[in-house]
């Protein structure tokens, strides 16, 4: 499953890549509401997969969501969700489908580089442990194992049981963009399933290309719902927050970057300082402030 928001040339050249694997599944793309020319594009293409088009954008969560109603009356047992901005290798999903059986959750080895054919494109973080809820990186760039279990895995390549999904609730469209793949994620490895980093396995990915990190509406989101995450999963989530020194740096930098910042900066700083602000007033959904 491939999710479209404004962005046909970057699905489309993941969709080759699905098509051109070796194991073919069968494809839906959803479209987020695009208002640009992506549903033009996406009608002329000779692949086969369905469209599935939505009136607004729903973010992440609420896309991902209705695709995976789809699946699931389908009658799918396992769905793989990837960012439009991705490129699977030939056997990524025949790797992970040999892993079904041990992991209810998994994801691919993800690296990044300037374009999908570089040679030795650097491998990012997409797997972690959670020792007493501390999120601790977990790095293999690829080993004779194939794969490891961890306690939590994101990013552009998500492979799902989907009987898992029902059990526990699809996406929380209140995140609407980041940090709904972790909450998703733990609310499964919380109900007893195990979840695997597969490193023998490896998708290709832009980053960034959905909405750009550095942008002030996307750094608004990261800080927001990395408060409403504290909020849903810690029994104290203030304690929890003021536990960690980072959240003070972050405060802290955007309110002197507000105060002697050039333009563009304070307003990434005031995006920042909203995002903890509505964070611990609990507010969700999308935003046009930014």
């Amino acid at each position: 499953m491939i999710l479209n928001w404004n962005c046909a040339d970057d699905t489309i050249r993941c969709l080759q890549a699905v098509a051109g694997g070796n194991h073919v599944p069968e494809t839906i793309v959803v479209d987020n509401g695009s208002s640009d020319d992506s549903i033009e594009k996406l009608d002329k293409l000779d692949e086969a997969f369905t469209l599935l088009r939505l009136d607004d954008n729903l973010g992440y969560a609420g896309g991902m969501n209705a695709g995976i109603r789809e699946a699931h009356a389908r009658g799918a047992d396992w769905v793989w969700l990837l960012n439009a901005d991705a490129v699977p290798r030939p056997q990524a999903l025949s790797t992970l489908l040999r892993h079904t059986d041990r992991f209810a959750v998994s994801t691919s080895l993800q690296t990044t580089s300037s374009q999908p054919e570089d040679e030795n494109p650097e491998p990012y973080v997409v797997a972690a442990m959670l020792p007493k809820g501390k999120v601790r990186p977990f790095r293999c760039g690829g080993c004779d194992e194939g794969a490891h279990e961890v306690d939590m895995v994101t990013g552009a390549s998500l492979f799902l049981r989907l009987s898992s999904v029902m059990q526990v609730g699809l996406f929380d469209e209140r995140f609407f963009h980041y940090k709904e793949e972790f909450d998703l994620v733990r609310r499964i490895a919380d109900s007893g399933d195990r979840i695997g980093f597969v490193c023998g396995s490896e998708v290709w990915h832009k980053r960034g290309g959905s909405l750009s990190g550095s942008s002030p509406r996307a750094r608004y989101y990261h800080h927001r719902n990395e408060v409403l995450y504290v909020r849903k999963h810690y029994p104290h989530p203030l304690r929890r927050l003021v536990s960690e020194p980072i959240h003070y740096k972050n405060v802290a930098g955007s309110l002197f970057r507000v105060a002697v910042g050039k333009r563009e900066r304070r307003r990434a700083s005031l995006a920042v300082l909203a995002g903890y602000w509505d964070g611990v007033r609990g507010v969700h959904g999308p935003t046009e402030r930014f």
